[in-house]
């Protein structure tokens, strides 16, 4: 329960961020500050379930919807200012949408995400999607991601760092492609495992 009230925490604050951006640098300084602590709290979540013996397929699920709702509306947000084109949101959001149904249609034949019982069965999926590194090395990205932004829509707001503004720009976006590469080659084995669930052979043992 401890964990979830984290993960609803975390959906709460990102919407509070979002109305705190471009108000002002002090406001742009708080977002920025309350960005990178969801992120922090999205590792936070699953170290409180596993130390209070709260891990459970559920409270896997909520995490992963809480995970989505908090991404998407930093995604959909900062292509909406300008930050980047709009194809970002709308290619990490057909993704998002694609891998999560597979994994729903994985789950109603008793399979999770991650974990034992993860829908992947073969050495690469789960490296690519289920591993520790693969998942940190997501969650690092996409958390650079949002703060690097925030941080640059705050020293924008206070008239700072203008003549680094061209490099901090080019880093900006190298970190949103490398990213959303990145997103993709993870939904790639799910889509690729789960074609037996999409195809109606859910309760066959894939090959």
């Amino acid at each position: 329960m401890k964990a979830q009230l984290i993960t609803l925490l975390r959906i709460l604050l990102v919407f509070v961020i979002v109305a705190l951006y471009k108000k002002g640098f002090s406001f742009n300084l708080v977002a920025t500050i309350l960005t990178g602590a969801i992120i922090i709290m999205d590792a936070l979540d699953g170290y409180i379930a596993r130390k209070f013996g709260e891990t459970s397929d559920q409270g896997a699920l909520f995490d992963i919807v809480g995970d989505r709702i908090v991404e998407n509306v930093l995604w959909i947000y900062f292509a909406c200012i300008g930050e980047y084109s709009f194809w970002v949101p709308i290619t990490v959001l057909t993704r998002d949408v694609v891998v999560d149904n597979l994994r729903s249609l994985a789950f109603a034949h008793g399979k999770t995400a991650f974990g034992e019982k993860t829908m992947m069965k073969s050495g690469w999926a789960k490296f690519l999607v289920s591993s520790r590194l693969s998942r940190g090395l997501y969650a690092f990205a996409k958390g650079f991601c949002f703060v690097f932004i925030g941080l640059l829509i705050t020293l924008e707001s206070a008239g700072t760092f203008e003549a680094w503004m061209g490099c901090l720009e080019s880093i900006k976006f190298f970190a949103i492609y490398t990213t959303v590469a990145f997103c993709i080659l993870r939904g790639l084995p799910v889509v690729w495992e789960g074609r037996h669930y999409l195809f109606g052979e859910g309760l066959k043992e894939p090959s």
